[in-house]
């Protein structure tokens, strides 16, 4: 191999290295996602859309593998009921009525880690699947999926969904679909069904 071919696969090897992992780093990472059945969207306000209420307090379970501590389980269920929701029960890596293997875990909030049968985009931090009844707008149930990494607000985002709300991509605020843009500002998500 002659110098000039050398020189040059050092250059490709130095780019791919320098340049390659930027695109990565830059990439926004969305908040969350959310996969539901639901099929009425309401009126767009100028707050989070909800589609849907829990008929009684859902449980919530924390699934052997899950991502997710018992303070920050703790801290998101304080975070929602601060808004007026009310919560059963919180399950933290207990799960004796076997909720964290079920399809459609009634009453429910599943709390997991990823798994290979779940599809989720690369950018995504997590993602909620609920069920709505599309007569009455009761949710069912809900699972949520997170990667290993559980950043700031992804928690109580997801809590979100499982709740009933879509994304509201207002700069600061809970449910903005880009984890970057998003915060604390919560309008529009207090209970005033209570």
């Amino acid at each position: 191999m002659n110098a000039t071919s050398r020189y040059i696969i050092r250059l490709f090897i130095y780019g791919v290295l320098m340049f390659g992992p930027v695109n990565i780093v830059t990439h926004p990472a969305a908040a969350a996602d959310y996969i539901s059945n639901f099929d009425r969207i309401p009126a767009v306000e100028n707050m989070p859309a909800r589609v849907g209420y829990w008929r009684h307090p859902p449980r919530v379970v924390v699934c052997e593998h899950a991502p997710v501590n018992n303070t920050q389980i703790r801290s998101a269920v304080r975070f929602w009921e601060n808004l007026g929701y009310d919560f059963h029960t919180v399950q933290y890596k207990s799960d004796p009525l076997g909720k964290c293997m079920s399809d459609k875990p009634k009453g429910y909030i599943v709390i997991h880690l990823i798994s290979s049968g779940v599809r989720m985009e690369d950018s995504s931090l997590a993602q909620t699947h609920f069920y709505v009844d599309n007569d009455t707008n009761i949710i069912e149930w809900a699972k949520i999926y997170f990667r290993s990494d559980i950043r700031n607000t992804v928690l109580e985002h997801e809590l979100g969904h499982a709740l009933g709300f879509l994304h509201f991509n207002r700069t600061d605020h809970l449910m903005n679909q880009k984890w970057e843009m998003g915060g604390w500002n919560k309008s529009g998500l207090e209970n005033k069904r209570r």
